[in-house]
């Protein structure tokens, strides 16, 4: 009995993946716009980034958008470093940067990085809302790129974010952030859309505003998420999220297990809040991982070796497209250590998420 079961969930997961696979071919053939050029606000909120900070802010500066339809503003969110020494240096020197300092939220739903980021918006003007953290370099191209997707029937557009890698541990995490930016590209291919990460994130000032903002959206703890959904929710915005390698960023991989931890029982606990569909497509590549191990014990070897053959298939081939697409194939030196350790967070992510009573991020508990 387990070996049937084993062979249908593999093959259901297979093709999950494959069908997934296919959203990412339709989010790539998108219409754009490229004779438009709203004015945009770029908004970055850093905490305790002294290392980081000034690479953000030079590509910031580098980006190729008319100067005066951009603007840049960057928000101390409470820092204890030399990040707002840093950041007032450099804002000095470019006219189109503003550099605020964060007043303490006003409300429960006013905490931790949500405050600084509503802020940066109640003090920018443009038509169109960029987000990406304070440890992230963007792309010359990344505010041309981006605004190109916002169609008249689109109010959020995702980018991907790739992750310097240089040594096994940090190849692992990069093929992890491909495999679920790469999710939510594929989700909106097919119009089912989840979510888009905060690090590479745009919407228009029209759906944010129909939300009432952050004043009136629910904490949680990934505020991308949430906003994405309020969008989604109260508006008829489509989202659209190209694999572009001209709108990619790039940032820095956790440096250790802790930082790690950290980062992916944040992830988790807001991944609480997911919608149905979002909760069924991580449930079914749990389920596959979970009998997987179950009939390890119990199924002889051949059948566990095609199992793990097919999985690993499905999930080479979804991670294909965006690693060619980005020049990242040699990246797949860690794909072996990728699906150990994705096999591993799957499995035990749901109780980390269910047990985690305090999120504590950037130093800050939440």
């Amino acid at each position: 009995m387990i070996a049937i079961i084993l062979t249908c969930t593999t093959i259901a997961y297979a093709i999950e993946l494959l069908l997934l696979r296919y959203g990412l071919e339709k989010a790539d053939h998108i219409p754009t716009n490229n004779d438009t050029e709203p004015m945009v606000s770029v908004i970055v909120a850093a905490r305790n980034e002294e290392d980081r900070i000034l690479e953000c802010v030079d590509s910031l500066s580098k980006i190729e958008y008319p100067h005066e339809k951009l603007e840049i503003i960057i928000i101390n969110d409470g820092s204890t470093d030399k990040t707002a020494e840093i950041l007032a240096s450099f804002v000095s020197t470019h006219s189109n940067m503003k550099f605020i300092t964060a007043s303490p939220g006003e409300n429960v739903g006013l905490l931790g990085k949500t405050n600084a980021v509503a802020q940066g918006i109640e003090s920018s003007r443009g038509d169109i809302l960029m987000f990406t953290d304070a440890d992230c370099r963007v792309p010359e191209s990344w505010v041309r790129e981006t605004v190109k997707c916002f169609t008249d029937d689109v109010g959020i557009v995702g980018g991907f974010t790739v992750l310097d890698a240089s040594r096994p541990f940090e190849g692992i995490q990069m093929l992890d952030w491909i495999f679920l930016f790469g999710l939510s590209s594929a989700t909106a291919g097919w119009n089912l859309p989840l979510t888009v990460i905060g690090n590479n994130l745009s919407v228009r000032r029209s759906a944010y505003n129909a939300t009432g903002g952050y004043r009136a959206i629910p904490f949680s703890v990934t505020e991308d998420y949430a906003l994405v959904q309020a969008i989604l929710n109260v508006t008829d915005y489509r989202v659209a999220f190209p694999v572009n390698p001209a709108s990619v960023v790039k940032s820095k991989a956790c440096q250790n297990w802790h930082q790690l931890f950290r980062q992916k029982q944040r992830w988790g606990v807001g991944g609480l809040d997911m919608v149905l569909r979002g909760m069924m497509v991580m449930l079914m590549a749990w389920i596959a991982r979970c009998v997987l191990l179950i009939a390890a014990f119990q199924v002889n070897l051949s059948t566990i070796i095609l199992a793990i053959i097919l999985i690993c298939y499905v999930d080479l081939r979804f991670l294909w497209k965006p690693l060619r697409r980005f020049s990242r194939l040699g990246s797949l030196k860690y794909f072996i250590a990728f699906e150990l350790y994705l096999t591993l967070y799957m499995l035990i992510l749901p109780a980390i998420a269910f047990l985690s009573k305090d999120v504590v991020w950037k130093e800050r508990r939440l």
